[in-house]
């Protein structure tokens, strides 16, 4: 099964998520606050306000789980907090 890490740049905390096959289709964003990670969203993930941004520029709104392990074979997701 595929595992999504998470890693707080402030704290340097890392979690560790694993992901169902059944999950790879789920936006990021709703699929990161399901799992309990905060992420920051004003637009409520309409792609406007840029506030769920991880590392390389990637909004968590505009791209699905799957697509985030095909991105990053590692399942690595950078956010500010955590």
């Amino acid at each position: 099964m595929p595992v999504i890490r998470v890693k707080g740049r402030a704290s340097g905390t890392t979690r560790t998520i694993e992901v169902p096959e059944s999950d790879l289709d789920e936006l990021l964003l709703f699929w990161l606050r399901k799992n309990g990670v905060t992420i920051a969203s004003s637009c409520d993930g309409e792609g406007v306000c840029k506030r769920c941004e991880i590392q390389n520029g990637w909004l968590t709104c505009q791209m699905t789980v799957g697509l985030l392990l095909r991105r990053s074979p590692a399942g690595e997701v950078e956010v500010s907090y955590l």
